[in-house]
């Protein structure tokens, strides 16, 4: 008898398990292909070699970007729009870096948990969106500039 329930539970688990493996894997085929399609038009467009972050930023407009180095062995940021595909290539030595943008967050906002960055374009200026979680369990966002690191907005309690 125990036997029996002990090789049905496994049977479940097991089935549980490859339900999650491939829910997981069909949940992120989007991401990947927005990401090869990406580095296709940075390599394209900006002479993009190596690749050591991607993005996905989405709001009035969603961007997706990469950042790496060119041919030249200088770090760049390549934006591209989702609809119609127009690049941006930023150079990196003139930007905050994702970490940066995340420092100055936790400076503006005390004791919050920094969940994630992306960059992206609010009209035509580059600007780092940092998400992140209060006290009191709520999510919030923080926009600053990625030229200066200039408070933009700050999208609190959701």
């Amino acid at each position: 008898m125990k036997k029996g329930i002990l090789i049905t539970l496994a049977v479940v688990m097991s089935v549980v398990l490859v339900c999650s493996i491939t829910l997981l894997t069909i949940s992120q085929k989007p991401i990947k292909k927005a990401e090869k399609e990406t580095i296709i038009i940075a390599k394209e467009a900006a002479g993009l070699v190596t690749v050591s972050d991607f993005y996905w930023y989405n709001r009035d407009k969603t961007y997706f970007s990469v950042v790496g180095a060119n041919k030249d062995d200088e770090e760049i940021m390549v934006i591209v729009t989702k609809d119609g595909g127009a690049t941006t290539i930023l150079n990196q030595d003139e930007f905050i870096t994702e970490q940066q943008a995340k420092e100055l967050t936790r400076e503006a906002k005390g004791s919050v948990d920094i969940l994630e960055a992306r960059i992206g374009l609010e009209g035509d200026i580059p600007i780092w969106e940092v998400s992140y979680k209060e006290e009191n369990g709520r999510l919030g966002y923080y926009v600053l500039t990625a030229k200066s690191g200039e408070w933009v907005s700050d999208i609190e309690n959701i």
